[in-house]
């Protein structure tokens, strides 16, 4: 795991003003993005919403001092500490914690040991009413709705692994030292083997190298696995993979996947480098990206009331802005900012921002 301290950054804090720090909550992020990229969304002051450590599989990012509040949990901001694992779903199985989040959870385990060594928490997880009255200790969101009445969010969600999370906690509440990294002799070859969907390999060589010289992949009956030393190895499932393909692969508009793919009940997701790959089973597919992608997921993603991307962006008639279109409406960029509009029946409604 590597950690990289990003604090300062973001403007999304506040003081704590004397409140004693006694939860360290999870949190679910509910979309398609990885620790940096979590982290850069953060970063910005429009999001008005912030966590201390956004984390995936391989890294985790400092955004916000744990001395000062986070903007995460309303008015339990002030005696909390917020993590959120980029990338993850409250909906998604226990098996797509254990898979793709297992270093995650371990090294969410010793961050809280850590800190809770530092401001006095029990380093322990709580039930609802031990939050309810005011013990320390660990919690997800759905534990500040619960046992605070405070919101009504629900995430890590049903599935999330408390059992592997409390047993990592005791772990490291037996000694400082952060976890060891696993050595991984090949980063590819031990993807695949946990990635059993992809079928058979396709060629006799282990591994190709692309063009760029940058990255490696291996060729499989239902994907591809691309391999960065930035990204690692990261599977692309066929339906995601002929888009890909249309654009270029690695070397077109989206790079190389920093993120596993998420299947949602109408299609896949998959998160690159510089955008995020949507599918609609059945329809081609189409990646958001930048200012419009921010638009769009702060209107809720596929479930917002655009729905599903119907096209990749393009240039406005004067060529000074981008527009994107989606099943419901289009999104609209200009230099002076970002404009939902919403197809009705007659002029465009523009649709206001949802910060």
């Amino acid at each position: 795991m590597k950690e990289i301290d990003q604090t300062g950054v973001s403007p999304n804090t506040s003081g704590r003003y004397g409140a004693k720090v006694r939860l360290f909550v999870c949190h679910t992020q509910e979309g398609p993005g990885t620790a940096q990229s979590l982290a850069n969304y953060l970063q910005n002051a429009s999001s008005q919403v912030s966590y201390h450590y956004s984390i995936d599989n391989q890294t985790c990012i400092d955004v916000v001092d744990t001395d000062r509040a986070s903007w995460s949990v309303l008015d339990a901001n002030g005696y909390t500490i917020n993590i959120c694992f980029a990338g993850s779903r409250a909906s998604q199985s226990r098996q797509v914690w254990l898979d793709n989040y297992g270093a995650a959870i371990d090294y969410a385990a010793f961050l809280f040991v850590q800190d809770a060594k530092k401001y006095g928490i029990d380093a322990r997880t709580l039930s609802w009413d031990e939050i309810r009255a005011g013990r320390s200790g660990g919690t997800d969101h759905y534990g500040i709705t619960k046992g605070l009445g405070i919101g009504d969010h629900t995430d890590c969600g049903p599935n999330f692994p408390w059992d592997v999370y409390s047993t990592a906690i005791a772990k490291h509440a037996k000694g400082t030292a952060a976890p060891a990294p696993v050595a991984v002799p090949n980063a590819i070859d031990v993807q695949y083997k946990a990635t059993p969907w992809l079928g058979a390999k396709l060629t006799t060589t282990l591994e190709e190298s692309c063009p760029d010289g940058r990255g490696r992949f291996a060729r499989y009956e239902h994907g591809f696995i691309y391999w960065t030393a930035a990204t690692g190895a990261r599977p692309i499932p066929t339906h995601l993979l002929e888009t890909y393909g249309e654009l270029g692969y690695e070397a077109g508009a989206l790079g190389y996947p920093v993120n596993f793919h998420t299947v949602l009940p109408d299609g896949d997701v998959q998160a690159f480098e510089r955008g995020v790959l949507y599918r609609k089973y059945g329809q081609p597919g189409y990646f958001v990206t930048g200012r419009i992608g921010d638009r769009w997921m702060r209107s809720g993603f596929e479930n917002g009331p655009f729905g599903w991307p119907v096209s990749n962006e393009y240039p406005t008639e004067d060529g000074s802005g981008r527009i994107q279109d989606f099943e419901h409406g289009r999104i609209v960029w200009s230099p002076d900012g970002t404009v939902a509009l919403q197809p009705v029946d007659g002029p465009d409604e523009i649709i206001p921002d949802r910060h």
